[in-house]
């Protein structure tokens, strides 16, 4: 496995200026990280994350490209939201994926993740996923055709509330029927639909192109502000990976005993110093894989 960081793990320093897109390579290359994953939004200025599109922001690609030629850290993937759900903006919404499954064989980069929904979205009940699956079926398929077509990997992952837990991402794997779309297994984000996610992890990974690791502290009452509530009404909030109250090593366990040998992010998304939270999330990963493996 190549094991590497999300840019979403940098985002609060990315957006505030602590950080930027130079120092950011600068940091993966002192500390060891294989590759890098885009996730798109990172670069995206303060309040303008919404709707930004990083395919045609011509400033930000070009600085890209001049990072990993002088630091030699690969970029591995990209991730973006997006939302296949029938309406106007629907067409537009592909496109957009499109546009980025060119930017990642630009750079040479195998994998896209994308959303088919917003990540926020609740489902108010199982007839509001039925009513929704084939248009994203459709999407996911068109858009794994065009992957396909330029070398890419296309993938949706357990993210948000609506396309989330393994049951879901199995069936419209299955639906999509195409050898091009992948699962980004997420091995803490099953905990936002209240799936187990060490169960979960283990059935989704024979479909996975991508791994995301990560930790959360877990709470059955509201314990104040700064948690996510689940989907079933219990609290979660990100952690150091290895900190938390996941069994982060029966989660790596599950991923080297799946034979998966691909690119590995982790997402650290807590509280504590973002600079803190990469480097001793990463060493854990690297400590834990080692004790794994022997």
């Amino acid at each position: 496995m190549k094991i590497g960081l999300s840019s979403y793990s940098f985002r609060p320093m990315l957006t505030d200026g602590r950080l930027t897109l130079e120092t950011l390579f600068d940091w993966l290359k002192e500390h060891g990280a294989e590759h890098l994953e885009i996730a798109t939004f990172s670069f995206a200025g303060a309040g303008t994350d919404a709707g930004y599109d990083l395919s045609t922001d011509k400033a930000v690609l070009k600085r890209l490209e001049a990072a990993v030629a002088r630091t030699g850290v690969p970029i591995s993937g990209f991730c973006l939201g997006a939302s296949f759900l029938e309406g106007e903006e629907r067409r537009a919404q592909i496109d957009l994926v499109k546009r980025h499954v060119e930017l990642c064989a630009r750079f040479g980069a195998g994998f896209l993740r994308h959303d088919v929904v917003p990540w926020a979205l609740r489902p108010n009940d199982a007839g509001e996923i039925e009513a929704a699956f084939s248009s994203i079926v459709d999407g996911c398929r068109e858009v794994a055709e065009f992957g396909a077509q330029h070398g890419v990997v296309t993938s949706v992952e357990d993210h948000g509330f609506f396309m989330n837990g393994a049951e879901r991402l199995l069936r419209l794997v299955h639906a999509v029927g195409h050898d091009n779309f992948k699962l980004t297994v997420d091995v803490g984000n099953f905990l936002c639909v209240d799936d187990n996610p060490y169960v979960a992890t283990r059935r989704t990974l024979p479909q996975a192109s991508f791994v995301h690791v990560k930790d959360f502290y877990t709470r059955r009452a509201e314990p104040g502000p700064g948690w996510l509530k689940t989907a079933g009404g219990e609290f979660i909030r990100g952690s150091v990976f290895g900190f938390g109250d996941l069994d982060t090593k029966a989660l790596l366990e599950s991923v080297v005993a799946s034979g998966f040998d691909g690119f590995l992010s982790l997402e650290y998304e807590g509280a504590e110093p973002t600079l803190f939270g990469c480097e001793v999330g990463l060493n854990n990963i690297r400590r834990v894989l080692k004790e794994i493996e022997g």
